[in-house]
C-alpha cells in the first residue's frame, strides 16, 4: 500500500510544489508545459505517476475516447498516446486514462472494438490505469470494466467521487463495484461527490453520505496506492480526509 497526493490539492500551481503533503507517490495532473521542466526538479527522486492528459490538452476541456465524433475521439487517443511516451520517458510509475466518455448517453458500443484495440496499445507504451467516470448509459458496470481490463491489458483506478455519483444515476452498489473488480484494482482517487456538492465543490474532501463511508470502510487495508485528490474549490472536512489517509 502507498499513500499518495494527487496535485489537484494545489490545481497543480508550480508555486505550491512545497506545500504538498508527504506521500508515499504523487499524481502529477494538468500541469502547462512550460512547468515540466520545473515540476520534474521537485519530483526528482520521488514515486510518481501522471494523470492524462498532463501537460498536452484535449481539443475538448474533457477527454473522448469513446465520443462518436471520430475527430474527438482520435484527438482523444492521440493525446493519450503522447502522454503515456512522455510518462515512461520522465520515469512515472504509471499513466491515468480515463474511461469511458462521461454524461454520455448515445449507442457508442458499435465502435467499441475499435477503442479496445486503441487502449490494448496504449498499454504497452506505459503501465495504464483505467479511471472510471460517471452517467455513461452503456458502459458503468464493474462487469464491463473487467471484460475491458482484461482484454486490454489496462487496470484499474477507481475514483470514489465518480462511483458515487454513479450509483446515484444507476443504483449500484459501490462495494459491490469494488469488490467485483478488487483483482484488478491499482488505485482510489479517495474525494466525496453527490451531485449538488458536485456542482459546487467539484472534489470535495469530505461528506456524510452512507455509501462513501462503507467505501472508506471496505477498502482499507488493500494493497493499492490511495491517492487523495480533492480541489480548492471546498475545503471543508480536508482535515477529516486526511485523517483518514493518515490512519490508513
Amino acid at each position: 500500500m502507498r499513500k499518495g497526493v494527487s496535485t489537484s490539492i494545489i490545481r497543480s500551481r508550480p508555486d505550491l510544489l512545497e506545500t504538498l503533503p508527504q506521500a508515499d507517490v504523487y499524481e502529477l495532473g494538468f500541469f502547462k508545459m512550460e512547468d515540466l521542466e520545473r515540476v520534474l526538479h521537485f519530483f526528482s527522486g520521488r514515486h510518481f505517476g501522471v494523470h492524462a492528459p498532463f501537460v498536452y490538452r484535449y481539443v475538448d476541456r474533457h477527454p473522448n475516447p469513446t465520443s462518436l465524433n471520430e475527430e474527438k475521439r482520435w484527438d482523444t487517443f492521440s493525446v493519450n498516446r503522447r502522454c503515456a511516451d512522455l510518462s515512461k520517458k520522465i520515469g512515472a510509475d504509471y499513466v491515468v486514462v480515463h474511461f469511458p466518455n462521461a454524461v454520455q448517453k448515445e449507442n457508442w458500443l458499435f465502435i467499441y472494438e475499435e477503442v479496445e484495440r486503441e487502449f490494448s496499445e496504449l498499454a504497452t507504451l506505459a503501465r495504464v490505469r483505467v479511471e472510471n467516470v460517471y452517467g455513461n448509459d452503456h458502459f458503468h458496470s464493474a462487469k464491463d470494466y473487467r471484460i475491458f481490463l482484461e482484454n486490454t491489458g489496462c487496470k484499474m483506478c477507481v475514483d470514489v467521487g465518480h462511483l458515487l455519483l454513479d450509483a446515484e444515476i444507476y443504483h449500484l452498489s459501490p462495494v459491490k463495484f469494488i469488490e467485483e473488480l478488487s483483482d484488478l484494482i491499482e488505485e482510489f482517487h479517495v474525494y466525496y461527490a453527490d451531485f449538488e456538492t458536485y456542482r459546487r465543490c467539484h472534489h470535495a474532501p469530505w461528506g456524510e453520505l452512507k455509501d462513501f463511508f462503507e467505501i472508506l470502510e471496505f477498502i482499507r487495508g488493500m494493497d493499492v496506492d490511495f491517492v487523495i485528490e480533492p480541489t480548492p474549490e471546498c475545503s471543508e472536512g480536508l482535515e477529516k480526509l486526511l485523517e483518514y489517509w493518515r490512519d490508513l
